[in-house]
């Protein structure tokens, strides 16, 4: 008989003890969202989010979106670079004609008047040039024999006369010939004389070269005396200067 009334007392004292905690798990509940809230508020702050959602929906991006932005910078960064490498203008050249109006401008400025003086390989300057090396070689041998203080008088006035050719040149030819009447050798002297061809005029001059160098020699040096077999003695020079007339001159 006591078993019912104790039943439905422990029944009444847990409808009482439910009705008495519901209203606590509601606010356990409700304190527990806004604990959650406001600590994403303050993960917001820190990041920089004031949209004032929670972490959970702020934190995670969809991947196109995070894809996207890295590729629309590299397109601003080409864009810019493109922009920068474009070269600069250059100058555009001038048309054919211009330029050649432009040098036939020139080249009316050029003095017509001027006389240009021919190159040595012009044929009439090469023939000056060799007639008067040919003048002053025959005049430094002519020096060579009048100068009374000159040492070795008559070889140095062969080698002024070493150029000639003495058949070609009839002032060469008289210098040579009296050179070698002077050193005493008159055979070499006469085939000389024979091979070239002296002017009329001074024919007398070598003709008198000729006694006076056969005058110092001995009887034996003279070709036409020499006998066959004789050894010809040594010849004796005639040192002085040459005071006779000059050779014709004959200018190229």
């Amino acid at each position: 008989m006591d078993r019912p009334r104790l039943a439905q007392s422990v029944s009444s004292v847990l409808v009482g003890l439910g009705l008495a905690l519901a209203p606590m798990k509601a606010y356990a509940v409700e304190g527990a969202a806004d604990a959650d809230r406001a600590a994403g508020i303050r993960r917001d702050q820190t990041t920089g989010d004031t949209t004032g959602k929670p972490a959970s929906q702020t934190a995670q991006k969809p991947a196109s979106q995070t894809a996207r932005k890295p590729a629309s910078r590299k397109l601003t960064t080409k864009g810019k670079r493109s922009e920068s490498a474009k070269p600069a203008p250059t100058r555009r050249k001038g048309s054919r004609a211009a330029r050649l109006k432009t040098g036939g401008e020139l080249a009316h400025t050029i003095n017509d008047s001027v006389e240009i003086t021919p190159f040595p390989s012009h044929a009439a300057a090469a023939r000056k040039a060799l007639a008067q090396n040919r003048r002053d070689q025959l005049d430094d041998a002519e020096k060579a024999a009048r100068d009374p203080g000159q040492a070795d008088r008559w070889q140095t006035v062969l080698f002024h006369l070493r150029g000639f050719d003495s058949h070609a040149d009839a002032e060469a030819c008289f210098w040579r010939v009296i050179a070698y009447y002077r050193l005493g050798e008159i055979g070499r002297a006469r085939t000389i004389r024979q091979s070239c061809e002296i002017a009329a005029k001074d024919q007398p001059v070598i003709d008198k070269e000729d006694v006076q160098s056969a005058s110092l020699q001995p009887a034996t040096a003279l070709p036409e005396l020499a006998a066959p077999g004789d050894v010809a003695p040594a010849p004796i020079p005639n040192p002085s200067a040459y005071e006779g007339d000059r050779p014709t001159r004959l200018d190229r």
